[in-house]
């Protein structure tokens, strides 16, 4: 019997989702591992609250799929419970969000929380290879 090393690439993309220059507006920090092979995204978000300054953190894990049209070369679709910022109300806030990606892994977005919803919102994002062997 002979065994076989696969080496699959999985990358830690790291950005922002929201308009910089509105301080009013809600921004949301991702630091996600993008596996392309298997489709899968995990990792954690950080929702500020423009209005009220307020921030709100938890996991996420979501899909990935490459797209090829127009420019787009990912989509990336995340989802999560994230928990209130009140310790004494222990609530779980739905979150969602989803990215169409260019090459250089910048483009556009949006998210929802908070019963609110971000849309045509900049991505701008970094990634960074982590080279495991299964």
């Amino acid at each position: 019997m002979t065994s076989v090393v696969t080496k699959t690439e999985t990358l830690y993309y790291k950005g922002s989702m929201g308009f910089l220059a509105n301080p009013l507006d809600t921004m949301v920090e991702f630091s996600l591992l993008v596996d392309s092979e298997k489709h899968t995204v995990n990792g954690n978000v950080t929702i500020t609250d423009g209005a009220t300054k307020e921030t709100y953190s938890g996991k996420v894990s979501g899909s990935t799929y490459p797209a090829g049209l127009g420019g787009i070369a990912r989509l990336i679709n995340i989802t999560g419970s994230i928990p209130n910022s009140n310790p004494l109300t222990p609530l779980q806030l739905p979150f969602e969000a989803n990215m169409a990606l260019k090459a250089d892994w910048d483009g556009k977005g949006g998210f929802t929380f908070l019963g609110k919803h971000h849309d045509d919102v900049e991505v701008k994002g970094s990634i960074f290879k982590l080279d495991a062997v299964k």
